[in-house]
Protein backbone atom coordinates (compact mmCIF):
# COMPACT_ATOMS: atom_id res chain seq x y z
CA UNK A 1 0.00 0.00 0.00
CA UNK A 2 1.02 3.60 -0.73
CA UNK A 3 2.70 4.79 1.79
CA UNK A 4 0.50 8.22 1.75
CA UNK A 5 -2.66 6.10 2.20
CA UNK A 6 -0.64 4.43 4.87
CA UNK A 7 -0.62 7.58 6.59
CA UNK A 8 -3.64 8.82 5.70
CA UNK A 9 -5.88 5.29 7.13
CA UNK A 10 -3.91 5.99 10.64
CA UNK A 11 -5.04 9.96 10.66
CA UNK A 12 -8.37 8.71 9.86
CA UNK A 13 -8.14 6.25 12.73
CA UNK A 14 -7.02 8.47 15.28
CA UNK A 15 -9.39 10.64 14.37
CA UNK A 16 -12.71 8.26 14.19
CA UNK A 17 -13.40 8.94 17.96
CA UNK A 18 -13.83 12.53 17.80
CA UNK A 19 -15.66 12.07 15.37
CA UNK A 20 -17.86 9.90 16.15
CA UNK A 21 -18.53 12.01 19.30
CA UNK A 22 -19.04 14.89 17.72
CA UNK A 23 -22.16 13.32 15.91
CA UNK A 24 -24.04 12.22 18.81
CA UNK A 25 -23.11 15.10 20.72
CA UNK A 26 -26.43 17.18 22.09
CA UNK A 27 -27.83 20.35 20.87
CA UNK A 28 -28.07 23.15 24.15
CA UNK A 29 -30.86 25.07 24.13
CA UNK A 30 -31.06 28.26 26.34
CA UNK A 31 -34.52 30.33 26.98
CA UNK A 32 -35.41 32.79 29.16
CA UNK A 33 -37.96 35.37 29.90
CA UNK A 34 -38.05 38.27 32.55
CA UNK A 35 -41.49 39.50 33.10
CA UNK A 36 -41.80 43.13 35.28
CA UNK A 37 -44.41 44.70 35.59
CA UNK A 38 -45.86 47.73 38.26
CA UNK A 39 -49.29 46.70 39.02
CA UNK A 40 -52.14 49.37 40.49
CA UNK A 41 -55.52 47.38 41.31
CA UNK A 42 -59.01 48.92 42.41
CA UNK A 43 -61.65 47.55 44.14
CA UNK A 44 -64.67 48.97 46.03
CA UNK A 45 -62.95 48.42 49.74
CA UNK A 46 -59.20 49.62 48.51
CA UNK A 47 -56.25 49.80 46.20
CA UNK A 48 -53.37 48.03 45.73
CA UNK A 49 -50.23 47.99 43.79
CA UNK A 50 -47.23 46.25 43.68
CA UNK A 51 -43.95 47.40 42.38
CA UNK A 52 -41.69 44.75 40.63
CA UNK A 53 -43.95 42.21 39.99
CA UNK A 54 -41.72 39.35 38.36
CA UNK A 55 -44.56 36.14 38.57
CA UNK A 56 -43.87 33.78 35.05
CA UNK A 57 -40.32 35.23 34.92
CA UNK A 58 -38.43 31.96 34.35
CA UNK A 59 -35.74 30.27 32.20
CA UNK A 60 -35.46 26.73 30.65
CA UNK A 61 -32.55 24.51 29.69
CA UNK A 62 -32.80 22.14 27.10
CA UNK A 63 -31.05 18.97 25.25
CA UNK A 64 -31.90 17.68 21.95
CA UNK A 65 -30.19 14.32 20.60
CA UNK A 66 -29.92 12.68 17.75
CA UNK A 67 -31.41 8.78 18.05
CA UNK A 68 -29.84 5.87 16.46
CA UNK A 69 -33.09 5.92 14.03
CA UNK A 70 -34.96 8.83 12.59
CA UNK A 71 -36.19 10.31 16.14
CA UNK A 72 -34.61 12.85 17.85
CA UNK A 73 -34.84 12.88 21.72
CA UNK A 74 -34.96 16.42 24.25
CA UNK A 75 -34.51 16.85 27.85
CA UNK A 76 -36.25 20.03 29.08
CA UNK A 77 -35.65 21.47 32.88
CA UNK A 78 -37.50 24.90 33.39
CA UNK A 79 -38.13 27.22 36.53
CA UNK A 80 -40.63 29.68 36.64
CA UNK A 81 -41.35 32.71 39.58
CA UNK A 82 -44.69 31.73 41.00
CA UNK A 83 -47.45 34.36 41.76
CA UNK A 84 -46.71 36.23 44.91
CA UNK A 85 -49.76 35.14 46.83
CA UNK A 86 -49.29 31.34 46.27
CA UNK A 87 -48.33 29.09 48.60
CA UNK A 88 -45.29 27.18 45.72
CA UNK A 89 -42.42 28.73 46.94
CA UNK A 90 -39.77 31.24 45.66
CA UNK A 91 -38.80 29.50 42.83
CA UNK A 92 -41.27 26.57 40.83
CA UNK A 93 -40.17 24.34 38.29
CA UNK A 94 -43.06 24.17 35.78
CA UNK A 95 -41.07 22.33 32.98
CA UNK A 96 -39.53 18.68 33.67
CA UNK A 97 -40.05 16.52 30.75
CA UNK A 98 -38.62 13.65 27.98
CA UNK A 99 -39.32 13.63 24.32
CA UNK A 100 -38.94 11.65 21.68
CA UNK A 101 -40.14 12.98 18.13
CA UNK A 102 -39.52 12.34 14.20
CA UNK A 103 -41.42 14.39 11.25
CA UNK A 104 -44.83 12.80 12.71
CA UNK A 105 -44.91 11.37 15.81
CA UNK A 106 -44.28 12.81 19.15
CA UNK A 107 -44.26 11.18 23.19
CA UNK A 108 -44.01 13.28 25.95
CA UNK A 109 -43.67 12.23 29.61
CA UNK A 110 -42.80 14.69 32.47
CA UNK A 111 -44.16 18.08 33.94
CA UNK A 112 -45.55 20.73 32.06
CA UNK A 113 -47.94 22.99 30.72
CA UNK A 114 -51.44 20.59 30.59
CA UNK A 115 -54.11 21.03 27.70
CA UNK A 116 -56.17 23.02 29.37
CA UNK A 117 -56.49 25.77 26.96
CA UNK A 118 -56.30 25.36 22.73
CA UNK A 119 -55.01 28.69 21.95
CA UNK A 120 -53.10 31.42 23.27
CA UNK A 121 -54.16 35.23 23.87
CA UNK A 122 -52.04 38.75 23.44
CA UNK A 123 -52.44 39.40 27.55
CA UNK A 124 -49.60 40.54 29.16
CA UNK A 125 -49.66 36.87 31.56
CA UNK A 126 -51.41 33.81 30.40
CA UNK A 127 -53.27 33.60 33.44
CA UNK A 128 -54.88 37.11 32.84
CA UNK A 129 -57.56 36.00 31.91
CA UNK A 130 -57.84 32.70 33.15
CA UNK A 131 -61.52 31.84 33.98
CA UNK A 132 -62.08 32.39 30.74
CA UNK A 133 -59.16 30.64 28.62
CA UNK A 134 -58.41 27.63 30.58
CA UNK A 135 -60.52 24.57 31.45
CA UNK A 136 -60.00 24.96 35.63
CA UNK A 137 -58.66 22.70 37.73
CA UNK A 138 -61.73 20.78 39.89
CA UNK A 139 -58.96 19.45 42.36
CA UNK A 140 -57.51 22.89 43.39
CA UNK A 141 -58.76 25.06 46.11
CA UNK A 142 -58.06 28.10 43.72
CA UNK A 143 -55.03 29.54 45.63
CA UNK A 144 -52.79 28.81 42.81
CA UNK A 145 -53.23 30.13 39.12
CA UNK A 146 -50.26 27.43 38.40
CA UNK A 147 -52.78 24.52 39.54
CA UNK A 148 -55.26 24.83 36.32
CA UNK A 149 -52.17 25.48 33.90
CA UNK A 150 -49.42 22.59 35.18
CA UNK A 151 -49.24 19.07 36.00
CA UNK A 152 -47.66 15.57 35.21
CA UNK A 153 -48.32 14.42 31.81
CA UNK A 154 -47.91 11.67 29.26
CA UNK A 155 -48.65 13.16 26.22
CA UNK A 156 -48.56 11.31 22.31
CA UNK A 157 -49.14 13.35 19.46
CA UNK A 158 -49.56 12.39 15.12
CA UNK A 159 -49.22 15.40 12.27
CA UNK A 160 -51.24 14.72 9.55
CA UNK A 161 -49.61 16.41 6.85
CA UNK A 162 -47.60 18.71 9.24
CA UNK A 163 -50.57 20.74 9.85
CA UNK A 164 -52.84 18.65 11.63
CA UNK A 165 -51.93 17.92 14.56
CA UNK A 166 -53.72 14.79 16.65
CA UNK A 167 -53.20 14.38 20.74
CA UNK A 168 -54.14 12.05 23.52
CA UNK A 169 -52.89 12.63 26.91
CA UNK A 170 -53.44 11.55 30.29
CA UNK A 171 -52.47 14.12 33.23
CA UNK A 172 -52.29 14.73 37.29
CA UNK A 173 -54.03 18.03 37.74
CA UNK A 174 -52.60 19.50 41.53
CA UNK A 175 -54.46 18.59 43.85
CA UNK A 176 -55.10 20.84 46.90
CA UNK A 177 -54.92 18.50 50.42
CA UNK A 178 -57.82 18.15 52.27
CA UNK A 179 -58.06 17.79 56.18
CA UNK A 180 -56.91 15.29 57.45
CA UNK A 181 -53.87 16.08 55.40
CA UNK A 182 -51.56 12.86 55.02
CA UNK A 183 -48.00 12.32 53.78
CA UNK A 184 -48.73 10.10 51.03
CA UNK A 185 -47.80 12.01 48.00
CA UNK A 186 -50.66 10.75 44.75
CA UNK A 187 -49.46 10.87 41.32
CA UNK A 188 -52.15 8.87 40.07
CA UNK A 189 -54.13 9.90 36.61
CA UNK A 190 -57.30 12.13 37.26
CA UNK A 191 -57.49 13.66 33.88
CA UNK A 192 -57.36 12.34 30.42
CA UNK A 193 -58.83 13.45 27.11
CA UNK A 194 -57.70 14.65 23.48
CA UNK A 195 -57.35 17.73 21.17
CA UNK A 196 -57.80 17.95 17.07
CA UNK A 197 -56.21 21.66 15.96
CA UNK A 198 -55.19 22.66 12.49
CA UNK A 199 -52.81 25.20 12.88
CA UNK A 200 -50.49 26.89 9.74
CA UNK A 201 -47.22 26.06 10.82
CA UNK A 202 -45.03 29.36 11.64
CA UNK A 203 -42.62 28.99 8.69
CA UNK A 204 -45.51 29.31 6.38
CA UNK A 205 -47.29 32.13 8.86
CA UNK A 206 -45.77 35.00 6.43
CA UNK A 207 -48.06 33.69 3.99
CA UNK A 208 -50.92 35.18 5.92
CA UNK A 209 -53.60 32.39 5.01
CA UNK A 210 -57.66 33.48 6.32
CA UNK A 211 -57.67 30.52 8.56
CA UNK A 212 -54.31 29.97 11.02
CA UNK A 213 -56.10 27.45 13.59
CA UNK A 214 -59.13 25.50 13.95
CA UNK A 215 -58.92 23.05 17.05
CA UNK A 216 -61.30 21.34 19.43
CA UNK A 217 -60.14 19.51 22.38
CA UNK A 218 -62.15 17.09 25.28
CA UNK A 219 -61.07 16.77 28.83
CA UNK A 220 -62.17 14.54 31.51
CA UNK A 221 -61.31 14.99 35.13
CA UNK A 222 -61.68 11.57 36.86
CA UNK A 223 -63.47 12.70 40.27
CA UNK A 224 -64.90 10.57 42.82
CA UNK A 225 -68.54 11.72 42.00
CA UNK A 226 -70.72 10.59 45.02
CA UNK A 227 -73.77 8.60 44.02
CA UNK A 228 -72.16 7.25 40.73
CA UNK A 229 -70.58 3.98 39.92
CA UNK A 230 -69.89 4.01 36.35
CA UNK A 231 -65.83 6.63 35.46
CA UNK A 232 -68.07 8.29 33.05
CA UNK A 233 -70.66 9.75 34.86
CA UNK A 234 -68.14 10.18 37.77
CA UNK A 235 -66.37 12.17 35.46
CA UNK A 236 -66.22 16.22 34.71
CA UNK A 237 -66.31 17.01 31.43
CA UNK A 238 -65.45 19.86 29.85
CA UNK A 239 -65.54 20.47 25.31
CA UNK A 240 -63.52 23.57 23.81
CA UNK A 241 -63.67 24.88 20.65
CA UNK A 242 -60.98 27.51 18.92
CA UNK A 243 -59.98 29.17 16.03
CA UNK A 244 -57.61 32.17 14.97
CA UNK A 245 -58.19 34.11 11.41
CA UNK A 246 -55.99 36.18 9.71
CA UNK A 247 -58.18 39.01 9.13
CA UNK A 248 -56.21 41.44 6.85
CA UNK A 249 -53.80 39.65 4.38
CA UNK A 250 -50.87 42.86 4.68
CA UNK A 251 -47.25 42.59 5.14
CA UNK A 252 -47.26 45.22 6.98
CA UNK A 253 -50.48 45.98 8.80
CA UNK A 254 -51.13 42.28 10.42
CA UNK A 255 -54.78 41.73 11.94
CA UNK A 256 -56.02 38.62 13.36
CA UNK A 257 -58.93 37.14 15.32
CA UNK A 258 -58.79 34.77 17.94
CA UNK A 259 -61.53 33.11 20.06
CA UNK A 260 -62.26 30.21 22.28
CA UNK A 261 -64.70 28.63 23.90
CA UNK A 262 -65.64 25.87 26.60
CA UNK A 263 -68.27 24.02 27.59
CA UNK A 264 -68.19 22.50 31.09
CA UNK A 265 -70.70 19.70 31.51
CA UNK A 266 -71.16 20.25 35.49
CA UNK A 267 -72.96 18.02 38.12
CA UNK A 268 -76.34 18.74 37.96
CA UNK A 269 -76.08 18.33 41.80
CA UNK A 270 -73.63 21.24 42.25
CA UNK A 271 -76.35 24.19 41.83
CA UNK A 272 -74.65 27.14 44.28
CA UNK A 273 -70.88 28.42 44.94
CA UNK A 274 -69.67 28.24 47.90
CA UNK A 275 -66.06 28.13 47.24
CA UNK A 276 -63.35 27.80 44.10
CA UNK A 277 -64.24 23.86 43.92
CA UNK A 278 -68.07 24.10 43.53
CA UNK A 279 -67.42 26.70 41.14
CA UNK A 280 -64.98 24.65 38.56
CA UNK A 281 -67.84 21.68 39.28
CA UNK A 282 -70.68 23.41 38.47
CA UNK A 283 -72.17 23.61 34.49
CA UNK A 284 -70.84 26.99 32.72
CA UNK A 285 -70.37 28.35 29.36
CA UNK A 286 -67.58 30.84 28.95
CA UNK A 287 -66.17 32.69 25.43
CA UNK A 288 -63.02 34.65 25.07
CA UNK A 289 -61.86 36.56 22.20
CA UNK A 290 -59.42 38.97 21.15
CA UNK A 291 -58.58 41.49 18.25
CA UNK A 292 -54.97 41.92 17.42
CA UNK A 293 -52.79 44.34 15.33
CA UNK A 294 -49.09 44.04 14.92
CA UNK A 295 -47.06 46.57 12.38
CA UNK A 296 -44.27 44.22 11.24
CA UNK A 297 -42.38 46.13 8.83
CA UNK A 298 -39.73 43.85 6.75
CA UNK A 299 -41.33 41.07 8.18
CA UNK A 300 -39.83 42.91 11.55
CA UNK A 301 -43.03 43.35 14.80
CA UNK A 302 -42.29 46.68 15.97
CA UNK A 303 -45.70 46.98 18.29
CA UNK A 304 -48.71 45.67 18.80
CA UNK A 305 -52.40 46.72 20.29
CA UNK A 306 -54.88 44.02 21.44
CA UNK A 307 -58.59 44.55 22.78
CA UNK A 308 -59.89 40.98 24.49
CA UNK A 309 -63.46 40.68 25.91
CA UNK A 310 -64.92 37.22 28.15
CA UNK A 311 -68.22 36.39 29.18
CA UNK A 312 -68.69 33.30 31.13
CA UNK A 313 -72.11 32.25 32.82
CA UNK A 314 -73.61 29.59 35.05
CA UNK A 315 -76.76 28.37 33.94
CA UNK A 316 -77.69 25.98 37.06
CA UNK A 317 -77.36 27.97 39.99
CA UNK A 318 -80.03 29.49 42.04
CA UNK A 319 -79.24 32.46 41.52
CA UNK A 320 -78.45 34.16 37.98
CA UNK A 321 -74.30 34.48 37.80
CA UNK A 322 -71.66 35.64 35.60
CA UNK A 323 -68.58 36.94 34.89
CA UNK A 324 -67.62 39.28 32.67
CA UNK A 325 -63.70 40.53 31.76
CA UNK A 326 -62.21 42.97 29.08
CA UNK A 327 -58.68 43.52 29.01
CA UNK A 328 -56.49 45.97 26.80
CA UNK A 329 -52.74 46.75 26.14
CA UNK A 330 -49.90 47.95 24.06
CA UNK A 331 -46.49 46.67 23.39
CA UNK A 332 -43.60 48.32 22.10
CA UNK A 333 -40.52 46.53 20.76
CA UNK A 334 -37.43 48.31 22.19
CA UNK A 335 -34.48 46.34 21.14
CA UNK A 336 -34.04 42.50 19.54
CA UNK A 337 -36.67 40.63 21.61
CA UNK A 338 -36.94 43.39 24.67
CA UNK A 339 -40.56 44.59 24.78
CA UNK A 340 -42.06 47.92 26.75
CA UNK A 341 -46.06 47.23 27.52
CA UNK A 342 -49.00 48.89 29.35
CA UNK A 343 -52.22 46.77 30.34
CA UNK A 344 -55.29 47.76 31.68
CA UNK A 345 -58.17 45.22 32.85
CA UNK A 346 -61.65 45.11 34.06
CA UNK A 347 -63.94 42.20 35.63
CA UNK A 348 -67.22 42.31 36.69
CA UNK A 349 -68.32 39.20 38.50
CA UNK A 350 -72.29 38.71 39.87
CA UNK A 351 -74.85 36.47 41.65
CA UNK A 352 -73.14 34.20 43.72
CA UNK A 353 -69.44 35.10 42.46
CA UNK A 354 -69.44 38.52 44.10
CA UNK A 355 -69.09 37.13 47.32
CA UNK A 356 -66.08 34.49 46.39
CA UNK A 357 -64.18 37.04 43.76
CA UNK A 358 -65.58 40.19 44.56
CA UNK A 359 -68.08 42.42 42.82
CA UNK A 360 -65.51 44.20 40.75
CA UNK A 361 -61.64 44.93 39.90
CA UNK A 362 -59.83 47.07 37.65
CA UNK A 363 -56.09 46.64 37.36
CA UNK A 364 -53.47 49.11 35.70
CA UNK A 365 -49.92 47.53 34.63
CA UNK A 366 -46.72 48.88 32.89
CA UNK A 367 -44.70 46.19 32.49
CA UNK A 368 -40.83 45.24 30.75
CA UNK A 369 -40.29 42.02 28.76
CA UNK A 370 -37.17 40.59 27.95
CA UNK A 371 -36.50 36.88 25.96
CA UNK A 372 -33.45 35.17 25.37
CA UNK A 373 -33.86 31.96 22.37
CA UNK A 374 -29.74 30.70 22.45
CA UNK A 375 -28.49 27.02 21.08
CA UNK A 376 -24.96 25.61 21.00
CA UNK A 377 -24.33 22.69 18.12
CA UNK A 378 -27.23 23.44 15.96
CA UNK A 379 -28.43 20.15 14.66
CA UNK A 380 -32.18 20.59 14.11
CA UNK A 381 -35.30 22.46 13.00
CA UNK A 382 -36.94 24.95 14.91
CA UNK A 383 -40.38 23.47 15.31
CA UNK A 384 -40.69 23.98 18.51
CA UNK A 385 -38.41 25.96 20.17
CA UNK A 386 -38.19 26.68 23.81
CA UNK A 387 -39.34 29.40 24.02
CA UNK A 388 -42.86 28.37 22.54
CA UNK A 389 -43.10 26.50 25.86
CA UNK A 390 -44.14 29.77 27.08
CA UNK A 391 -46.26 32.71 26.98
CA UNK A 392 -46.04 35.31 23.96
CA UNK A 393 -45.92 38.59 23.26
CA UNK A 394 -45.19 40.41 19.97
CA UNK A 395 -44.12 38.21 16.97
Amino acid sequence: MNIKYKLLSFALLALAPGLLKAQVAPEIQLGARGVMSFNVGRTLQETTSAVNDFSDTGILLGFRQKMYNRFRGQLVIGMQFPDADSDLGQVFFHQTFLKIEDKSNILKMGRSRVRSALIEFPTLRDDDALYFTDVLNPFSSGENTEDNQYGNVFEAAHIFGQRTWLRIHGEHFTETPKPPATTETDFSLNAAGFSLQYRVPETQIWNRPFLQQLGVGFNNFLTNRSGYGSQWDQALKNLSLSTILNLKRDPVHFWDFRAQGIYNFGFKEVDQIDDFTSMTRTRSLSAFASLRYIYRKLERPSWQAAMSFGYKTFPDLLTTSNQVKSVANVFYRLGENFDIGAQVQYAQNKGELKNLLGKHEIRFQFALIYAIDRRWNNQFDDRESLLNLEHGYIR
